[in-house]
Order: structure tokens, then sequence, then C-alpha cells
């Protein structure tokens, strides 16, 4: 009887360590899901941000210390500065005379509770009153920091143009 009962009790104990271990996994899945959805609202505010041509907001998305990393062009500069050379398409933007709109997917995304670094392909389209359609495609990488419970880029990293075939292949 007595080798039964031990049983049955280390049976229980192996019942529990399983739940409990299905319990953290399960929990630990829950909250990288909900940083992943963290991270989706703060592109989601970018792309908006970009389509209604609203400069100020779309500047709040960056950490004042980011910095660009242009491999296109082979330089690195404060993002204030890669700002001065936005700033018209969202004038132009904000005032109708062209339609922006910004997607981007990812091929690797690395996060935890205060920092995460993604890669993948933008896409950044522009309209004119013409209809004369202009299609940007880029790999890059960004680097985050979460600060006062808000996502901020601390670095956008524009590796190199990408192309409409790239861009599909990551779907």
């Amino acid at each position: 009887m007595f080798l039964i009962d031990y049983y049955v009790i280390l049976g229980v104990k192996q019942l529990y360590s399983i739940f409990a271990l299905i319990f953290t996994l399960s929990n630990m899945s829950a909250q990288e899901e909900n940083l992943a959805l963290e991270l989706d609202a703060a592109w989601k505010k970018l792309k908006e941000n970009i389509s209604a041509g609203d400069f100020d907001s779309f500047k709040s998305v960056y950490h004042q210390d980011a910095i660009m990393v242009n491999g296109i062009s082979k330089k690195t500069y404060p993002i204030k500065q890669a700002f001065e050379g936005w700033e018209q398409g969202f004038d132009d933007t904000k005032s109708g005379i062209i339609r922006a709109n910004l997607d981007v997917q990812f091929s690797h995304r690395l996060y935890d509770k205060s920092s995460a670094h993604e890669i993948g392909i933008f896409h950044y389209s522009t309209v004119n009153k013409d209809e004369k359609r202009n299609d940007s495609y880029i790999h890059f990488e960004s680097l985050w920091v979460k600060k006062d419970n808000k996502w901020l880029i601390m670095m956008e990293y524009q590796i190199s143009r990408s192309n409409k075939e790239e861009w599909d292949e990551l779907r």
C-alpha cells in the first residue's frame, strides 16, 4: 500500500510540475504577444502619421537622440537631420499635393519588455495629383527602447534598396 501511495504522490507532483510549466509558458507567450501588439501599435502610429501628413506626431515616435544609418548613401547622422529632409513630404501630404503610404513587413523581430530589434522591408509610396505613383522598397533595421511605457525608435538603419519581388517573398 505504501508503494502505491508513493507512486500516486509522485504522479501528482509530476502533474503539478507539468501544469506549472504549461502555465508559465502560456503566460510568457501572452506577454510576448502583448509586446508584439505594442510594437505593432507604434508602427500603426507611424503609418497613420505619414498618411495624414502629421509631422509632429510622426517625430514623437523617435527618441530625441535617435540615429539614422543610411546604407544607401553610406552616412550616419542624427534623426533630426533626417527629419529636415522628410518634412517637405509631410507638408505636401498634409496640403493634398501627394498621398503618402507606409507599409512594413518583418523578417525578424526580437524584443523584451524594454527593447526591440526588427529587420524587414518597408514600402513607402506616394501618389501625386496626376495619379503618378512612386514606390520605394527599403531593407531596414530598427532599434526600439521603451521609455515611460512608450516605444521609441533609437536607430533606423535603411540598409539598401529592395524591390516588389523581395517584398512579395516576405508575405
